[in-house]
């Protein structure tokens, strides 16, 4: 059995080697995930493995009073989490969840929607349909209303008051991905919720323990704040882990109330069963997408595809994009759970040669294809899913990118977008948007390449939080900045490539413009590059944490944008905070680093960065002396819920 911490709250890992399969890393800690029971009851010693659930000060302080009840565990299926970085285990204590014969060789991954818009306990026909079911988890009744809560992240009004008016409000939507249930997860249970749809986990914390029927009571306190993941294991007078890893609070008592009789007994809630999205993987070998679950990993679905190789993810949640190399096409596949053709092909397009890398613009007006066989790069237009435009200026064997959203309020002002297209030979393409026609101002082609060249570049992912445009590179070996080589080759690099500079507001294009594509007076420079003194070894991937994020506010759409906004949960990354205007969807402060190979200890690790400042390599590892990353062997793909 498997049971794994949900986003915003985990980072998955694709693992190759002679153990191919799937794992979690936990950045909450304090759940009651499958894992080992044991702890020292006096809480005097806190031995690396044993279970860091008993610790959670809401199961040491007040469990009994919670709804439901919160207790230690007494077997691998509720023993709980070991701790903040550390892999989540199963129920026979292996920290590959997912294996032969279920996937055969995981690549990519994405998540899409969260799984209670398809799975939940909610009354029938819509909810539970068989065994089970709590009358308290209906939609009508889940009403999730986001205001600021701190400079990074949303909350629920209720922790102001009197609270300012919502930023966004949804009746009956999904769970969203800016908050983690209380614990994350929730312990299995016997019997289930529910025995058809089988949902075997416990609901999260009641909204009953904050607002209780009667006002004379006083609510329970929420104790797991931000504060200490680690504490002092080795200590003279040893300390435990006594909060949560991110600095802004993003958990909070949202379940369902327990089962009533009458609707009327209900509370209104924002999170419920089942927790977790629908987890997007390739199995290449197998030709499959394969669906499960991101919190059981069940299998939900296995789809049949020529030659899955890389994926993009609509910022709508529509549609997920999949690259097949060896036959040149796109798939298209409806991963909308409230649509008549959910999880079946409902486009192909055909590209260039070897279509590799695969981005989706975060405002959905394009869809970008690294053809790397034929050196060209196909636009894809996410009106009419089919190719609008063949690039081939600037490029060499491209095979991955990055796009960044399209700049209105934010950033330069030039309501262009822009995609930074990462050739085989180290060299960086920046695609600029349109639109091109009269009166336009924008190329809507390559504008040049960037002046360093970033030796055997192994991947590449946007910037998050540089609202100006940037990203980041993995690669091996020096940068070669106008034939300066900084660095040797072979030494490990992940490298923040980003526009330093440039014209501010909308630059019309004119018939001097209009003769050659070009930068018109924007730099790109290298923010930072790490090396030896952060990395374990040769970097192949990257993921950043969730922990602040602002998925909970509707996607920022522009005019050449295709369909209607996602309200909430959408895979823009920038969204509109209110007073705190334009942000970075995803306020990250931590970067897992894939190495597969170090050059000393593991068969693999992941490093942890915190690119927050200083850049430093963050120790995972309060138990062994030193700087430690997290032993994930053979690790080859990072995803968190923001990847391109």
């Amino acid at each position: 059995l498997v049971n794994t911490p949900v986003t915003p709250d985990a980072i998955y890992a694709s693992r190759a080697g002679s153990t191919p399969g799937l794992s979690v890393v936990d950045l909450n800690g304090f759940g009651q995930s499958t894992g080992n029971p044991v702890y020292d009851v006096s809480f005097n010693s806190f031995e690396r493995g044993n279970s860091n659930f008993p610790n959670n000060p809401n199961v040491k302080l007040q469990g009994s009073f919670l709804k439901p009840a919160l207790v230690p565990g007494v077997c691998t299926i509720d023993g709980g989490s070991a701790g903040v970085f550390t892999l989540t285990l199963d129920s026979n204590l292996d920290d590959v969840l997912a294996r032969a014969p279920i996937i055969t060789t995981p690549g990519d991954m994405m998540l899409g929607h969260a799984l209670d818009s398809a799975f939940n306990n909610a009354p029938a026909p819509y909810g539970c349909q068989s065994g089970g079911g709590n009358l308290c988890a209906g939609d009508g009744l889940k009403l999730i209303a986001v205001i600021l809560g701190g400079p990074n992240t949303i909350t629920p009004p209720r922790v102001l008051v009197p609270p300012p008016p919502p930023l966004n409000t949804i009746n009956g939507g999904e769970n969203i991905v800016s908050w983690a249930p209380h614990p994350n997860p929730p312990s299995i249970s016997f019997p289930p919720l529910c025995v058809w749809p089988f949902l075997g986990t416990e609901e999260p914390t009641s909204i009953d323990v904050t607002f209780p029927p009667d006002p004379a009571v006083l609510p329970l306190i929420n104790w797991l704040a931000p504060g200490d993941p680690f504490g002092e294991p080795n200590a003279d007078v040893p300390t435990p882990p006594a909060g949560l890893l991110t600095s802004e609070q993003n958990a909070w008592f949202d379940g369902p109330a327990l089962p009533q009789l009458a609707i009327t007994a209900c509370q209104q809630y924002k999170i419920r069963q089942q927790v977790g999205s629908f987890l997007y993987l390739l199995d290449r070998d197998r030709a499959e997408v394969v669906v499960m679950n991101s919190n059981r990993m069940i299998v939900i679905d296995r789809i049949i595809v020529p030659d899955p190789t890389e994926l993009a993810i609509s910022p709508n949640l529509d549609l997920l994009a999949v690259s097949n190399q060896s036959v040149d096409l796109v798939t298209f596949i409806d991963i909308d759970p409230a649509s008549a053709s959910f999880h079946t092909i409902v486009h192909q397009t055909v590209v260039g040669d070897g279509p590799r890398g695969i981005a989706w613009e975060p405002g959905n007006e394009d869809i970008l294809v690294c053809n790397e066989a034929d050196s060209s790069l196909s636009i894809i237009s996410a009106f009419s899913l089919e190719v609008r435009k063949v690039v081939e200026s600037n490029l060499s064997e491209p095979f991955a990118l990055a796009i960044t959203p399209r700049q209105t309020t934010f950033g330069f002002f030039r309501n262009v977008y822009f995609a930074y297209i990462l050739n085989r030979n180290g060299r960086v393409a920046l695609f600029e948007s349109g639109p091109n026609e009269v009166n336009g101002w924008g190329y809507d082609d390559v504008i040049g390449t960037a002046p360093q060249t970033f030796q055997s570049p192994k991947t590449i992912q946007p910037d998050h939080t540089f609202l100006q445009g940037g990203v980041w590179i993995c690669h091996e070996g020096p940068i070669n900045v106008q034939d300066q080589t900084a660095g040797s080759q072979g030494v490990p690099a992940v490298s923040n490539l980003v526009i330093s500079s440039g014209i501010s507001g909308i630059l019309p294009l004119n018939v001097s413009s209009l003769a050659i594509p070009n930068f018109r007076d924007m730099a790109l420079e290298v923010r930072v590059s790490l090396g030896n003194n952060a990395l374990t070894g040769i970097p192949v991937d990257l993921a950043f944490d969730n922990l602040r994020n602002y998925g909970g506010l509707p996607n920022m759409f522009t005019v050449f944008s295709a369909g209607v906004a996602q309200t909430l949960n959408g895979k823009s990354l920038v969204r509109n905070a209110g007073t705190n205007g334009p942000q970075g969807a995803n306020q990250c402060k931590y970067m897992f680093v894939a190495v597969p190979n170090p050059t000393t200890g593991s068969n693999g690790n992941i490093d942890v960065i915190d690119i927050s400042g200083g850049y430093d390599r963050l120790d995972t590892n309060a138990h062994e002396a030193g700087v430690q990353s997290i032993p994930v062997e053979d690790v080859t793909v990072l995803m968190d819920y923001f990847r391109q």
